[in-house]
């Protein structure tokens, strides 16, 4: 059991990096074709007074947002484990 149990995690890590890679390549390939890249260096690099700003904010719920689901996730996939 323990065999399978390495194979199913090592296909899962393999599905999550696929799926990764799946996404990002091509957002960063369609940021890079038409300047959007660009943009988002050039807003790194400049300087605010203003504090975070209204992107700022966005950027932080969202990120917050992604660490929610990643912990839920991570919770239920736990739960499930013990019931068994």
């Amino acid at each position: 059991m323990g065999d399978m149990a390495r194979k199913l995690r090592m296909w899962f890590a393999a599905a999550l990096a696929g799926l990764t890679l799946g996404v990002l390549v091509p957002a960063q390939a369609w940021a890079a074709s038409n300047g959007t890249a660009q943009m988002v260096v050039e807003a790194a690099t400049r300087s605010r007074r203003g504090g975070f700003g209204v992107f700022g904010i966005f950027g932080l719920v969202c990120c917050l947002g992604v660490i929610a689901i990643i912990v839920v996730v991570v919770l239920l996939i736990s739960r499930n484990r013990r019931r068994r």
